[in-house]
């Protein structure tokens, strides 16, 4: 693959052939990948991007794979993962400037051992920053949008640009990110001094209780809907606990699929597929899946 040969002539950074997804992503599901790429810095991925579009090849950007149900078959194509990238932050004044690759609940505690707020609520979204903006994440009332001023990314010309918050375009888990050829390299917002390490450590031991997080799961499937949590509609179908094959409806809280055992792709889909039909055809509520498919 000249694309392999590319990378190693100009030190871009590590191959690795037939990596499978299920190695990438926290739900453990997904076939084998033709090549995975791992960047070494910023400018590695910029002319390693600029090639693969050029080139036209085909291609999907991975952070830690949180919220990703890859297919079963064998993708052919370049997977650009991003978890091993170098991070960092500074802080000016009241403005927090994060590399995209900063792992989202780390960076919440980093923050708050600095007494630097109120970016609490990232706490508990896993993932990294890239991800937490392309999606708008949020909890606890909170979201990226309402503390962030502007991003910076990776065109797929190759140029790097910048953007406010106004044209991110941001929506309930959502923004323009949705709609460009562009990977997410940092992020500025607004903080302030503000002690939230303990208030952390409160949610933290709520979500072990209320949240499956022993088990691999992409994390909420579904998106609330604006009169009902996505968890009630499950719950209301006699649906928490329900097993296909490997895949199941968490006991702990009924709007995470878990693996577990050994679970497939198809499997998932196929419990996903069963709880949208019935809380349409029962309730007449359309669910939304909030994860990304490849």
């Amino acid at each position: 693959m000249k694309f392999v040969d590319f990378v190693r002539e100009n030190q871009l950074g590590d191959v690795v052939f037939h990596q499978k997804f299920k190695e990438l992503t926290t739900i453990g599901c997904g076939g084998e990948i033709r090549v995975c790429y791992y960047p070494k810095d910023v400018e590695s991925l910029k002319k390693a991007f600029v090639y693969l579009i050029k080139n036209e090849l085909r291609y999907f950007v991975i952070g830690n794979g949180s919220n990703v149900l890859a297919q079963d078959d064998f993708y052919d194509g370049v997977v650009i993962v991003l978890k091993k990238m170098p991070y960092d932050y500074t802080l000016e004044g009241n403005i927090l400037s994060v590399s995209a690759f900063y792992p989202t609940s780390k960076l919440a505690y980093d923050l708050a051992k600095e007494e630097i707020g109120d970016l609490s609520f990232l706490g508990g979204i896993p993932g990294l920053m890239g991800g937490a903006v392309y999606n708008n994440s949020g909890a606890y009332q909170e979201d990226i949008s309402r503390h962030l001023t502007e991003v910076t990314y990776l065109s797929s010309s190759g140029t790097i640009e910048t953007i406010s918050q106004k044209d991110c375009h941001f929506g309930y888990r959502r923004s323009v990110f949705h709609g460009l050829n562009a990977i997410i390299l940092s992020a500025k917002f607004q903080v302030c001094h503000k002690s939230t390490l303990d208030l952390l450590e409160q949610r933290k031991k709520k979500r072990m209780l209320t949240q499956p997080l022993e088990s691999k799961s992409m994390g909420s499937v579904f998106k609330n809907n604006a009169l009902i949590s996505a968890w009630k509609v499950v719950d209301a179908l006699g649906l928490r606990g329900f097993e296909i094959g490997g895949a199941a409806v968490s006991c702990k809280h009924s709007n995470f699929i878990i693996n577990l055992n050994d679970a497939t792709s198809s499997e998932i889909e196929t419990l996903i597929d069963l709880i949208q039909k019935r809380a349409e055809l029962e309730f007449g509520i359309r669910l939304v899946c909030e994860i990304t498919r490849v």
